[in-house]
């Protein structure tokens, strides 16, 4: 791993991020204060117009309430869960840019809304986590994208339809994976260790932590779910045995129910409906679709 880590950090060097607003970092600030302050939080919220409107649609669907305000948001969400669900669209904000970035983070989106409202299921993950991890866990993607525009392709479509394959893809183009790359960005951004350690271990069998201290176990589940959820709305492009029999799977072990799953799917459909489908833009070739299948 510390060879794939080192690889990961000379390529993140090489490649110029989306700049993410300063008044994420001086929410992130407060937010980790013992006793945040409502007031400076509130200020941060809405001193960027165009940050704020997004802030307002993302916090209104995560909290299943009609939010208005800066200090409903606090009020409803509280400070920590303020800053998840600014981070995060911030994130969407900053990474709303052309060409295949785009792509990857519309992806992205429906993929963190799928996992958003399957969470609500469960007691012990918050849904601004679930929102959150849905739209880092494949930022390693945007990287590789900027690093080499058409060898990251192959493997973006392999996390799509076999994602149990496409860290050996990675690994024999880039010596890396995007899963490292992502750890890096995440420490960048100093998010919580449930979302770094689900990004780093996302094609793995991790275990469920007995003592629920380290939720990257039921994020993982989820993700795996939504990659169903999603596929399924895209007209099914990219659906395989291997994407149905893990969602199958992470169903059965966080105990989600078909009617939460086409729940699921109705939100994505009515919430990314704007947004461009994949993986046809990205690879623009059926052939190469139907023979990963």
């Amino acid at each position: 791993m510390k060879h794939e880590l080192a690889v990961a950090a000379s390529i993140l060097n090489r490649v110029k991020l989306p700049k993410i607003s300063n008044e994420v970092t001086e929410l992130q600030n407060e937010s980790f204060k013992p006793d945040p302050d409502v007031n400076v939080i509130t200020r941060c919220i809405n001193r960027n117009p165009k940050l704020f409107t997004k802030f307002l649609a993302v916090a209104s669907f995560v909290s299943k309430k009609e939010i208005g305000t800066a200090r409903q948001a606090v009020d409803i969400l509280g400070t920590k869960g303020v800053f998840s669900i600014f981070f995060s669209s911030a994130i969407e904000f900053s990474f709303m840019s052309k060409g295949d970035s785009e792509i990857i983070v519309n992806h992205a989106i429906k993929i963190a809304t799928a996992m958003a409202e399957l969470s609500s299921k469960l007691k012990n993950v918050k849904v601004s986590d679930a929102y959150l991890y849905g739209l880092l866990y494949n930022v390693g993607y945007i990287v590789l994208s900027q690093f080499a525009p058409e060898r990251y392709k192959p493997c973006y479509l392999a996390s799509l339809m076999t994602p149990s394959e496409c860290n050996k893809k990675e690994l024999e183009a880039f010596k890396t994976t995007s899963a490292h790359i992502g750890v890096y960005v995440a420490r960048k951004w100093h998010v919580k260790n449930s979302v770094y350690s689900g990004i780093l271990f996302q094609q793995t069998d991790i275990k469920k932590c007995p003592e629920g201290k380290n939720q990257a176990y039921e994020l993982i589940n989820l993700l795996n779910i939504a990659r169903m959820v999603v596929s399924e709305t895209e007209d099914a492009r990219y659906v395989t045995d291997e994407v149905r029999n893990s969602a199958m799977q992470s169903m059965q072990n966080l105990g989600i129910d078909n009617k939460h799953f086409i729940r699921a799917q109705q939100m994505v459909k009515e919430l990314g409906k704007e947004l461009r489908s994949i993986p046809e833009e990205v690879v623009g070739n059926e052939e190469i679709i139907l023979a990963m299948n």
